[in-house]
């Protein structure tokens, strides 16, 4: 989370209109992911099309599918190419509001044949069935998926590829249950690695995203699979060059946006790229090679270099701008829009600068960030090479540098805008590539701490091939990090031994522009760890480690004659964690509930620290800021699921059913109608035992099925069990979701 300050703005202008590109992917949650893929816009196309057009070929493939969408609802964007990609592409999308609800589409058609490269469908959400316990099952959901691709990818060898993870996500329960599936494209039976189709479906079978990249064109040969080396040899040969690797990763708790460094065990890099199947040689970035290359540590600079620029003041920032961003190609002009004063989540406060290049037929822009206190940067890309080509631009040059050359150009340029961090890194320690489509090469220099790797703390740096611009610099530091020693830990050998034993190798082709052409799929043994390329283990435990830094291990599965479907789901998500001893009928103390119940309901992110976001001054005399309670109260307070007006939390006593209920109603924010006890009736056997000054939450959470009476008895003291809690968190999504609660 980040806050905002305004500091001036120093120049105000009208920000272009430009046409921007955003593939959608396939996610557990409703999302995309960034692309750093822009459009070029152009002017005409061989074929015009028009808006009719598009609504015609979204119609062929839609043709029972939103009746509700009118020619009226629908518009149409502007054609625009990729990079060093001719094929014309055209966005068609609708907005209209149904039921009181927005609903929102977005399709991307291709070529003249205009085909489905990619859709974004956000539909109104007015049924349980989308939440869980969903309509449809994984198993119902995939026939769904299976009949979508065979309608749009008939007879183009897509089969599904097995998820090696259940559908639990780690999304709260007031968003939709939704399932992602992922289709491979194979050819003699062998995956193909960069044909691929994501799509997603809602808990109701409602397909809500779809994207299929456009593969390269023209004809392709391919490596005969009847002639690759055993598999067996391969996967012997990988494991003896197998080393596990000792680096720091960084993890950040979302409940206090603390970040703390984790000593974890790696494979050696130059492993992971995979093995070619017919020579045995391992693939790299240049190629093939026969042999593993020697990673050696060695610093960009031995002492610190002096800050580019200290205290840097607005005016300063405008200045650097315009310097690093000026441009002499004839037609374009710069603006700088507007320049703000940001304080990241690490603490850190930085210059956020906003910009566009104008020119005759458009214009495009983004941002820039220089840290204040060093007049550095931290994140920069050169937008210029997206610009229209000018007709009269003549600075284009053909020379072509040496990756050796590119890397001097790199190193030059991190030393020159950022010398303040430069002797905490290292220089690459894996090759950089060049990238073919916007003809760069790409360098990472990894953070060194104690000697060792800091994984997601680099300095990456993309240089231009024939001019040796400098065409992005992003600094990924992680600042007022405690390192832990290496001590207590697993040792190298005992590491190396857990990734081998999970060692496997899946054969798939490979399209690597260095071996045998750009034309050509190579066939590589591509080495997993517990059926994902992604492998940590931590160096304390031993525990394998997902991409968020949590343990990846198997969950226990929980019977239960009532609540085992709504324990389990808990369980797997993340949000209940259970051991061996686990009890699903033992009383659960208030703090587990808090947790319980916020977790299910709210992603925790926003941070106490953050005062801007502090709307109560009520507050518990026991619970202090450096407590690890202190963000889970604070949220509840700020929700109304808590209340301070006992001045203490007892965090270990039980949870009885008449403060749950309290909880719950506070939750939907029906305080004052509550309060009006003298108003409710309770016609139950045991009704007197309802403290007066809970009638009120009782009723209304009886009322409204968020709890249930058994045989004519409330039993408002009796303590709250864990499998009466999880029932009752699935109900308080479905009443937040109904009564339009925020998901906060």
């Amino acid at each position: 989370m980040v806050t905002f300050k305004k500091a001036s703005a120093l120049l105000s202008a009208t920000a272009l209109s430009v046409s921007l590109f955003t593939p959608m992917a396939s996610a557990s949650t409703l999302g995309s992911e960034r692309t750093e893929t822009l459009p070029i816009q152009v002017a005409q196309t061989d074929k015009m099309l028009s808006k009719n057009d598009l609504i015609k070929r979204f119609r062929e493939l839609f043709p029972s599918e939103f009746a509700e969408v009118t020619e009226k609802d629908f518009r149409m964007g502007t054609g625009y190419t990729h990079p060093n990609d001719s094929t014309v592409r055209y966005e068609l999308s609708f907005s209209k509001n149904i039921d009181d609800r927005h609903v929102y589409g977005s399709f991307t058609f291709v070529g003249e044949t205009l085909e489905l490269e990619q859709f974004y469908y956000q539909p109104t959400i007015n049924s349980k069935d989308v939440f869980f316990p969903a309509k449809y099952s994984k198993e119902e959901a995939q026939k769904v998926a299976d009949k979508f691709i065979e309608k749009l990818a008939k007879g183009e060898g897509y089969e599904l590829v097995p998820n090696v993870y259940n559908y639990y996500s780690s999304s709260i329960l007031t968003e939709p249950i939704q399932y992602s599936f992922t289709y491979m494209k194979k050819k003699s039976g062998v995956p193909i690695s960069d044909q691929s189709i994501n799509i997603s479906v809602l808990g109701d079978g409602t397909v809500t995203s779809y994207y299929k990249p456009q593969s390269a064109t023209g004809d392709f040969t391919y490596d005969d699979p009847s002639k690759k080396q055993s598999e067996t040899v391969t996967a012997n040969r990988v494991r003896n060059a197998l080393k596990a690797q000792l680096s720091y990763s960084i993890d950040m708790d979302y409940t206090t946006g603390d970040y703390t460094a984790k000593l974890v065990y790696k494979p050696n890099s130059q492993i992971t790229s995979g093995v070619h199947a017919l020579t045995g040689d391992w693939l790299t970035t240049e190629g093939l090679s026969s042999t593993l290359s020697n990673q050696t540590i060695t610093p960009i600079v031995t002492e610190p270099l002096a800050a580019k620029q200290p205290n840097l003041t607005p005016e300063q920032a405008q200045a650097m701008a315009e310097k690093l961003l000026a441009t002499d190609q004839k037609g374009v002009k710069l603006n700088i829009e507007s320049i703000q004063e940001i304080t990241m989540e690490t603490g850190k406060t930085v210059y956020n600068i906003s910009y566009s290049y104008e020119y005759r037929n458009g214009g495009t822009g983004t941002s820039l960030t220089i840290d204040k206190a060093t007049g550095e940067i931290i994140y920069y890309s050169d937008v210029k090479n997206t610009l229209e080509p000018q007709a009269d631009d003549d600075s284009a040059t053909n020379v072509e540098l040496t990756k050796q050359k590119a890397l001097e150009k790199a190193t030059a340029y991190v030393k020159e805008w950022i010398p303040s961090y430069v002797h905490q890194y290292a220089l690459p320690l894996d090759e950089g590539y060049y990238e073919d489509y916007n003809d760069s090469y790409y360098f990472t220099f990894p953070r060194i701490v104690n000697g060792l790797t800091v994984m997601g703390d680099q300095i990456s740096v993309n240089v231009d091939a024939k001019t040796g611009d400098l065409l992005s610099l992003y600094v990924n530091a992680y600042d007022n990090v405690e390192w832990p020693a290496a001590t207590d830990i697993l040792t190298q050998q005992e590491a190396t031994k857990l990734l081998k034993n999970q060692l496997k190798l899946k054969l798939q082709y490979v399209n690597h522009p260095k071996v045998e052409g750009e034309q050509h799929y190579s066939l590589v043994y591509q080495p997993i760890f517990k059926e994902s390329s992604y492998a940590v283990v931590d160096a304390k435990t031993g525990e394998w480690l997902n991409g968020y830094g949590m343990v990846n291990s198997d969950k226990p599965t929980i019977e239960h004659p009532t609540a085992a479907e709504e324990l389990n789901y808990l369980i797997h998500a993340g949000i209940l964690e259970v051991d061996e001893t686990f009890n699903p009928d033992a009383p659960i103390t208030k703090e587990e509930a808090l947790k319980v119940l916020l977790k299910s309901v709210t992603y925790m992110y926003y941070s106490s620290r953050y005062n801007e976001y502090e709307t109560t001054n009520q507050s518990f005399t026991n619970i202090t800021p450096d407590d690890a309670l202190y963000p889970f109260v604070t949220q509840a307070l700020r929700m109304g699921m808590l209340d301070a007006s006992q001045g203490t939390f007892n965090a270990t006593a039980s949870l009885s059913n008449q403060e749950l209920a309290k909880w719950l109603i506070g939750t939907l924010k029906l305080n004052k109608a509550a309060q009006h006890s003298d108003i409710y009736q309770l016609n139950y056997s045991d009704a007197s035992q309802v403290d007066k000054e809970l009638s009120g939450y009782v009723a209304l959470a009886y009322a409204m099925g968020l709890l249930e009476a058994e045989n004519d008895q409330l039993k408002p003291k009796n303590e709250v069990t864990y499998a009466q809690l999880a029932q009752v968190t699935i109900r308080l999504a479905h009443k937040m979701n109904e009564h339009q609660i925020d998901n906060y």
